[in-house]
């Protein structure tokens, strides 16, 4: 998106990443009357169900679940589940460059 500022939601989970030191965020209650103002949602996956009407999902991000065991090697291996949703706007037409790693 380039120097184009974007209007962005974030949850409070989304924001214990380090990522509110990067990005420019809105700390406004989200609902159905006022989400098409936004350009990007960092969600949680039961929240971000809500907005696919206005919103398409970008990318998703993993965080830690727990430790699996197993028998055979690797014995011990790290569970992930989805965390957080990027979703873009529907009005946007740019595209997103997203870096998940």
């Amino acid at each position: 998106f380039g120097s184009e500022f974007m209007l962005t939601k974030a949850v409070v989970s989304t924001q214990s990443t380090g990522f509110d030191r990067r990005w420019n965020y809105v700390k406004t209650e989200l609902d159905v009357e006022n989400v098409r103002k936004f350009d990007l949602l960092l969600l949680e996956p039961k929240e971000a169900e809500r907005y696919k009407i206005t919103h398409s999902v970008v990318d998703k991000f993993h965080a830690y679940a727990g430790l699996k065991f197993s028998k055979d090697p690797p014995f011990v291996m790290t569970k992930k589940r989805e965390a957080i949703y990027l979703m873009k706007s529907k009005t946007v037409k740019k595209k997103l460059m997203v870096k998940n790693s």
